[in-house]
């Protein structure tokens, strides 16, 4: 997580027969791959609970009784899935100077993991990865006083919950493999007749990362590829989020307009990178997390970059500021139109039970050309 201060498309399935540029006759159909976005306010023990964990199971619930409907084929999570990685973490007393109590909060990962298990069931692919406060010293603080760790480092916990051996990913078909840290990991799915590989890259991937990466997508040839990561882009600005230096100084990890000119741009079947991580302040409970980029990769094909990330939105079912766990139950659906080649955006509330940019509503406090909008199939998708 990183805040930053500033202030219809129902997807079910249509048949009809149809010719894909390139490609022989198949059946065209709607299918669709869901973002779930920085999850750490649900899991969070030291905000309101059971609140936030009733939201992140309804979330996952709804992905799992919704998936004939919208025929999903796929969902990837951006990351910070808890808010305190390390599983411990001290906070200091009201009115006790240099006195602090201590929180175990091994239950935020048990909080994840139960709400995970709905969707692990299912039998859904799904792919995840790490954000800056699933790792191990996210909010280690030494005796001295309080201050995170840096640089991040560590996966103990990541992987116990939701590395390669965990049950949700040992064994499925689906779950190609992982990196020797467990960090990162790719995923196959099966959308329109087409055989998609997604990618699941730590925050600000090292060279280490990428190279792994690179023998994945070289195994993989003609494969139209989705790489999800923590951080990426900003909302309400233009350039990338390129925060090494608050997370990993001193280390060898990569910024993202590193890991775009060094990997993303130079992979030509890679046609979108989703991200969370970077919000705005709320203003009463209102927070913005949405961005669109565009950029052409070295074989001259658009390269989505998409951001989501709801968790500064605490408008809670009665209308009111601060009464849901940040979040407020907002998940972004990708509808794929195998017919019409269309990407069509658009992002529903399961706790509010309302979509958001409908009617031209600046749902959180921006145009509502970012939460619900449609883009063209790109050529990796046509060949």
């Amino acid at each position: 997580m990183r805040m930053t201060k500033l202030g219809r498309f129902g997807a079910g399935v249509a048949f009809s027969l149809a010719l894909l540029a390139g490609a022989s006759p198949v059946w065209a159909e709607v299918f669709t791959v869901a973002v779930v976005s920085d999850t750490q306010n649900y899991s969070d023990v030291t905000l309101p609970q059971p609140r936030g964990a009733q939201t992140f199971e309804q979330q996952m619930r709804y992905l799992v009784d919704t998936r004939q409907e919208k025929n999903t084929a796929f969902v990837t999570f951006v990351g910070d899935i808890v808010q305190h990685g390390d599983g411990q973490f001290r906070r200091a007393r009201a009115g006790a100077e240099g006195q602090y109590d201590r929180f175990d909060t091994r239950e935020e990962w048990d909080i994840a993991n139960r709400a995970i298990s709905i969707l692990g069931g299912s039998g859904l692919p799904f792919g995840m990865v790490p954000g800056n406060h699933d790792y191990d010293n996210y909010s280690w603080w030494p005796e001295g006083g309080p201050g995170a760790s840096k640089p991040l480092a560590g996966g103990r916990a990541w992987s116990f919950y939701f590395g390669p051996q965990s049950r949700h990913f040992a064994d499925k078909t689906w779950y190609g493999g992982a990196s020797p840290n467990g960090l990162n990991s790719f995923q196959t799915f099966t959308g329109g007749g087409k055989r998609f590989l997604h990618l699941s890259l730590e925050m600000e991937p090292p060279q280490s990362a990428l190279d792994w990466a690179q023998g994945v997508l070289d195994a993989h040839p003609g494969l139209p590829v989705i790489v999800t990561t923590h951080e990426w882009l900003q909302p309400g600005k233009t350039e990338r989020s390129n925060g090494q230096a608050s997370y990993f100084p001193g280390s060898d990890h990569l910024t993202p307009d590193q890991v775009w000119d060094r990997f993303v741009r130079k992979n030509p079947m890679i046609f979108m990178v989703l991200c969370g991580h970077n919000y705005t302040s709320a203003v009463e409970g209102v927070s913005n997390g949405q961005n669109l980029r565009i950029d052409r990769n070295d074989a001259g094909q658009p390269v989505y970059q998409v951001i989501q990330d709801y968790q500064g939105n605490t408008v809670g079912p009665d209308g009111k500021a601060g009464t849901a766990n940040g979040g407020a139950g907002w998940l972004r659906f990708m509808a794929f139109d195998t017919d019409a080649r269309k990407i069509r955006f658009y992002t529903y509330s399961t706790l509010l039970d309302r979509h958001a940019g409908r009617n031209g509503e600046a749902t959180f406090g921006v145009a509502p050309n970012l939460s619900e909008f449609e883009l063209d199939f790109p050529p990796q998708l046509t060949k």
